[in-house]
């Protein structure tokens, strides 16, 4: 038996034998293929996009940001990097005053260099369409002298009285104007901006301003907050806003309110009650330069927890000057007060009626220019103050490209080649005068309306944002 066995226990070590050498050799083999590829690979994939860049295809990240390691505004403030401080010191102290020219058209080197290569999708045509320039001239006055608003008691409380005042009813007399060339336009919304505010539609997908006036803002104001005492173009060169009451907690408001403030009379310098936009419809009408109403329904308004007008107010040195050339009022406590609504404008008009150049400049500095650098990062950190970037961005961007200098020049000098709504306009000829007429028979129309109607809202005039002698009423 044992001999049977022996040589089938050979066969079977030896077929052990050689089935162990073939799945040896099988391993070795696969695993030279293994690393072969690994190998190839990596060197193909290196191959393929050298090619790619020598021929343009990819570009590289780093490539898009300067290599003068350029700051953004504000980045002087943070304690990361004193390069960047250094820097930042460094591009104050090379720049030179700009003048008209700069500002409007083309510079030598890029305004917002922070990405390369943006580029705004504008057509072969950059010629302005719906921007239309209606002096103040007496053909006009004489249309605005029939408003129906003489008429009516919303705005009578600031009818015949200087300055401010007389801008206010300006201003809504405009408005009401615009609300009929709006409306035979066929335009859907109307908004009031200065010509020194932005509307900044945050929180609206792709920044879009018709994506947030879906909405039906009523829009709440952020004030700028500047940082040096040579601001030339605000809109390019102020990036940090202090936001309004609404937008921020009543503990944290009336918290830092002393700080945010700076010994100034109030929280913003100038109004906080914002403005709102308005759909076109039946019946509006302005109610005042900052809110919009209708002569038979309330009005429903929505505020915005993003949204909010940017207020570029008193940036300039010569805002001072120049608000206290347009107005002939005494510079005396008793006067201002018939001539100016906010207690900043007021004591900004003495100022500048009163002071000698370099105390006015002082007093800017101490009241308007924000060089306190710790206050700065401590108030932004309490998110009083906030920095906004994309406004900068936006208009830097059209006026490196050349358009914002198209459009002031076809504006104010249109050729025969402008759209029919384009251009500047000597004469309000588009303007029907009977939409603003009031006849015998309507002014007595109106007078029975107003015995039952209960719209008639006043105007809303600008109003500072609460103070510390309203925390009382709000815990109330």
């Amino acid at each position: 038996m044992a001999g049977l066995y022996a040589p089938i226990r050979a066969t079977s070590s030896s077929s052990t034998s050689t089935s162990t050498s073939s799945t040896s050799n099988q391993g070795g083999t696969f695993a030279s293929r293994l690393l072969l590829l690994l190998t190839v690979l990596p060197l193909t994939l290196a191959a393929f996009a050298f090619v790619l860049q020598w021929r343009g295809g990819l570009e590289d990240p780093e490539s898009r940001w300067p290599t003068n390691h350029q700051s953004f505004p504000g980045m002087e403030n943070s304690p990361r990097s004193d390069e960047t401080q250094v820097v930042a010191s460094d591009l104050v102290a090379q720049s030179s005053p700009s003048d008209c020219a700069e500002l409007l058209g083309h510079r030598s080197s890029p305004a917002f260099p922070y990405v390369r290569g943006w580029s705004f999708d504008f057509e072969s045509d950059l010629r302005p369409k719906g921007v239309k320039v209606i002096y103040r001239t007496r053909e006009l006055e004489e249309k605005q002298a029939k408003s129906r608003i003489w008429n009516e008691t919303w705005l009578s409380s600031f009818f015949y009285k200087p300055c401010n005042y007389e801008l206010f009813v300006k201003q809504s007399l405009n408005m009401e104007m615009a609300i009929v060339m709006a409306r035979n336009a066929g335009m859907d919304w109307i908004i009031h901006l200065d010509t020194d505010e932005l509307l900044h539609p945050a929180g609206a997908r792709e920044y879009s301003l018709r994506q947030l006036l879906l909405d039906v803002p009523d829009n709440v104001d952020m004030e700028s907050s500047v940082e040096r005492e040579d601001i030339k173009d605000p809109f390019s060169e102020v990036s940090m806003f202090k936001k309004n009451y609404d937008h921020l907690p009543k503990e944290t408001y009336f918290g830092m309110y002393k700080e945010a403030t700076r010994g100034n009379p109030n929280y913003f310098l100038t109004y906080g009650n914002g403005k709102s936009a308005a759909r076109i419809q039946d019946h509006l009408r302005p109610n005042g330069a900052h809110r919009w109403h209708n002569y038979m329904k309330t009005p429903n308004e929505i505020k915005l927890e993003e949204a909010a007008v940017l207020h570029y107010t008193y940036t300039k040195f010569s805002d001072l000057t120049s608000r206290r050339d347009r107005c002939g009022c005494k510079p005396t406590k008793e006067d201002v007060k018939r001539c100016f609504m906010l207690d900043f404008d007021r004591q900004a008009f003495i100022i500048a009626s009163t002071a000698k150049e370099d105390e006015m400049l002082r007093w800017f500095r101490e009241h308007i220019v924000w060089t306190d650098k710790s206050l700065n990062l401590k108030l932004v950190r309490k998110g009083i103050l906030t920095r906004i970037y994309a406004p900068m961005a936006i208009v830097q961007g059209l006026r490196e490209s050349g358009l914002f200098r198209n459009v002031i020049t076809n504006a104010l000098f249109p050729s025969k080649n402008l759209p029919p709504h384009a251009g500047h306009s000597n004469s309000s000829s588009d303007f029907n005068s009977n939409d603003l007429h009031v006849d015998s028979k309507a002014a007595t129309a109106r007078k029975v309306l107003e015995l039952v109607n209960a719209f008639e809202a006043p105007a809303v005039g600008p109003q500072s944002p609460p103070g510390l002698d309203d925390v009382h009423l709000m815990r109330t």
